[in-house]
């Protein structure tokens, strides 16, 4: 399996921050980047080549990252103009069409479990696996019963789901890429195409995700990562520190472990989760669980599991 980042796009209405730099590059905390966090992300799932498949301002990808970064080889196939992903895509397969392939839209930010994502996709039969999230309403929502209002509900989450733009494709999908198609972006021709030929699987997980496309978004990103450490299992957020009083929260993919050390006075609550908690005994866990405990305690999560980490 290799990796791919398509990041060829303007980032227009990113301006003027995107003026001198690919979208890609835009940070989301100081001195971390959107492609950072991508790339942090690949490199715990063992990825060893990844291929930058860029266009606007790809040099400055270039000049960051190098041939190598955090033990992962750079490829980079750089377009003088833009040709659509389509194009991207034969132009990869060009180069590597021996390995499947995980390719990533070089602006969306996710706490997707990658290994669950992979393992999936690995164990189905369809040529490609898409991670697919719940679609969140851009307005408020009004119920009705009749021409009675009863209830409001502010941008809620919906019944209906959205490409997320990270897909595993398999060796089998790849013919498709070289068909003769009408349109020049891989979403509105190969993917489809694969569809209609039940080739098409979806993925889905309630997760963190969010693509970057205005500076609200940005915000919105930018204010989650406040005092947030990412790490190979979840991340680590710092939300309130006095003296001995602290409060962090933690976030554990499902199927990782994580070690939480403490003096006298810790606990945890479980925002919601399941899994085994293992200090001198072990445990189960479920949700608004609260665990008291001295020296370590070491979470396995069954579920994604958000907690609360408070010494006093």
């Amino acid at each position: 399996m290799i990796g791919a980042i398509l990041a060829g796009g303007y980032g227009k209405r990113l301006k003027p921050i995107t003026d001198e730099i690919p979208k890609a590059l835009v940070q989301i905390r100081e001195n971390y980047t959107i492609m950072d966090r991508q790339i942090f992300d690949f490199a715990n799932i063992g990825i060893r080549d990844l291929y930058i498949l860029s266009g606007y301002r790809g040099e400055k990808i270039e000049e960051r990252y190098g041939p190598e970064h955090m033990g992962i080889k750079f490829h980079y196939l750089r377009e003088d103009r833009p040709l659509g992903t389509l194009f991207s895509m034969r132009n990869l397969l060009n180069e590597r069409s021996d390995e499947d392939i995980l390719l990533r839209n070089g602006d969306t930010v996710t706490d997707l479990n990658f290994k669950r994502f992979v393992n999936f996709a690995q164990a189905s039969d369809y040529g490609i696996i898409m991670f697919v999230a719940r679609m969140r309403s851009p307005f408020g929502i009004v119920d009705t019963l009749g021409d009675q209002i009863t209830k409001f509900r502010e941008k809620p989450y919906l019944d209906h789901y959205i490409n997320a733009g990270i897909y595993y494709i398999k060796k089998k999908a790849f013919p498709y890429f070289s068909r003769d198609y009408m349109d020049r972006d891989v979403e509105t021709t190969v993917f489809p195409m694969l569809a209609n030929h039940k080739l098409a699987g979806a993925f889905t997980e309630e997760t963190l995700w969010l693509g970057i496309d205005s500076e609200k978004d940005l915000d919105q990103i930018r204010k989650d990562y406040a005092d947030r450490n990412d790490e190979p299992w979840g991340y680590r957020k710092d939300l309130f520190s006095n003296g001995n009083l602290r409060l962090s929260e933690y976030f554990v993919k499902a199927d990782e472990k994580v070690t939480i050390r403490a003096p006298e006075g810790a606990m945890i609550r479980i925002i919601d989760g399941t899994g085994l908690a293992i200090s001198d005994t072990s445990r189960k866990f479920v949700s608004q669980d609260i665990i008291s405990f001295t020296g370590n305690l070491t979470l396995e999560p069954r579920s994604n599991t958000r907690l609360e980490f408070i010494t006093v």
